[in-house]
């Protein structure tokens, strides 16, 4: 055989393999959705929602005080800065 038999042959068989884990993971991920599925259905997420909804509400919270935070910081830096310049005239 030469190279070109050789590469042929390769590229096949990577395209098997590509294939056949294409092919699992449609499968895993089908059988994972279903389960997740059927615990919503059976609620048992329920405390994970709770819990997400806790922690988004939470870190907005904080975003909110750090963004009041460097407002605040900016403001007092301004008038400092302003209260330097008049007093170097």
């Amino acid at each position: 055989m030469n190279k070109s038999m050789y590469l042929i042959n390769y590229t096949k068989i990577l395209r098997n393999i590509i294939m056949k884990k294409v092919i699992l993971g449609l499968a895993i991920g089908s059988a994972v959705g279903y389960l997740v599925r059927k615990m919503q259905e059976e609620g048992k997420l329920d405390c994970i929602r709770d819990r997400a909804d806790k922690f988004v509400s939470k870190s907005k919270r904080d975003l909110k005080n750090v963004t009041d935070i460097t407002k605040n910081e900016a403001g007092y830096l301004k008038e400092r800065l302003e209260n330097v310049i008049t007093k170097g005239k």
